[in-house]
């Protein structure tokens, strides 16, 4: 039996939609008739796609929540099938996740075939707490570490909007004074006595190419930005070489590699509390950080540690992750608390990343205002200057 999602208008006139089980489609519609359903649209209700990370939080911690009490995972996607009849591409998400957990697939192979893109990090955690029988609480450590994933890129995504309009807007001020506002006053001037004075004749002439010229490089730097990102998806080695370019910027560096610290310590945490070897964990944590370069260091260093090394010295080895990740590793293999000590490691790194990506703004903010301010102040008084005098004489 299918499941299949409709709308359409009941028997008053009123839309509606929903799902309903059937056989095939021609069935569904014939249940709709009898229940006095005008079918308009009606659909397979197990789509495949991809939930993003708030939506997967939600997901895994209420599960683990039903799991913890007691029911089965079959019965609880049913129940958060049944608790929003009309929540659209979620429900559907869910109705085709309760359908292969149905045919026998466990929750990691119905999540991997339903949601492709699904992060390998992921992948591990659910497979390794299925193997380990510790499925309810591992959802819920899951659902913690989502969350708190999408907070700090929720934090860096409002610590750069204020910056990134104060810039838009002096881009649209200076625009408006050289192209609308000074080719006006010189208009203007050109009616009355010499016309504007040197410095004004000067700044009408090479101030509206200068600014033409400076939204032609900010154009095509965002262009070839673009550009570089998709390549680097493509070429492995160019996005090693770009990341290795970028960790040169002083306060790049500084905030970089304690972002991709936080997003290493905190996934292999995850991962050793699900059961994952330490071996496996390391390429999956490599990964998870973002970083193509760091993804590749560490499947090398995963290949030492099954050798015999230890994962001290495969971290020490990744250079951006060594000075903030290999003493507390190596202090938590010794002490055999692993796992406490990447959760402390993290802990600094979010509190480092934080506190200098605040110091870089607090100085960015008002030397933007700053450069703004004088640039307008300075084209405002060349092109006012002149008016004003102009209108003196004029009135004299």
């Amino acid at each position: 039996m299918s499941v299949f999602t409709y709308s359409g208008r009941d028997a008053a006139g009123r839309r509606c939609r929903g799902w309903i089980e059937a056989d095939t489609p021609k069935s569904a519609r014939i249940l709709l008739d009898a229940r006095g359903i005008l079918t308009e649209h009606l659909a397979p209700a197990a789509v495949a796609g991809t939930l993003r990370g708030e939506a997967r939080a939600r997901l895994y911690r209420e599960i683990g929540v039903m799991l913890r009490a007691g029911f089965t995972l079959e019965r609880a996607i049913g129940m958060l099938v049944d608790e929003d009849p009309e929540a659209g591409r979620l429900q559907g998400f869910l109705i085709g996740l309760r359908d292969r957990i149905r045919e026998g697939l466990p929750l990691s192979g119905a999540m991997l075939l339903l949601a492709p893109a699904l992060p390998a990090f992921e992948q591990a955690a659910l497979g390794a707490a299925e193997q380990a029988g510790t499925q309810g609480p591992m959802l819920e450590q899951l659902a913690d570490f989502l969350e708190a994933q999408q907070a700090v890129a929720g934090r860096l995504r409002g610590a750069l909007l204020y910056p990134l309009a104060v810039l838009l807007l002096a881009l649209a001020l200076l625009s408006l004074m050289m192209f609308v506002v000074l080719p006006r006053a010189t208009s203007l001037f050109a009616q009355f006595g010499d016309g504007l004075p040197a410095a004004a004749r000067l700044l009408a002439l090479w101030g509206p190419r200068l600014m033409a010229l400076l939204l032609a490089l900010l154009l095509g730097a965002g262009c070839a930005g673009c550009w570089a990102r998709q390549a680097a998806r493509r070429d492995e080695r160019l996005a090693a070489r770009v990341e290795r370019g970028l960790l040169r910027l002083p306060f790049v560096r500084a905030i970089q590699e304690r972002l991709w610290g936080l997003r290493f310590a905190g996934t292999m945490s995850l991962l050793v509390q699900a059961g994952v070897t330490p071996q496996e964990s390391l390429g999956v944590a490599g990964a998870a950080t973002g970083s193509r370069w760091i993804a590749r260091l560490a499947a090398d260093q995963g290949a030492r540690v099954r050798q015999g090394a230890s994962l001290s010295s495969a971290i020490g080895a990744i250079p951006p992750l060594a000075p903030h990740l290999a003493e507390w590793v190596r202090v938590g293999e010794s002490a055999g608390n692993l796992r406490e000590m990447l959760d402390q490691a993290a802990t600094r790194c979010r509190q480092g990343y934080e506190a200098r990506l605040g110091r870089l703004l607090a100085l960015l903010e008002p030397a933007l205002i700053l450069v703004v301010g004088l640039a307008v102040l300075a084209v405002a008084y060349t092109v006012l200057k002149p008016m004003l005098d102009l209108a003196r004489t004029l009135g004299a």
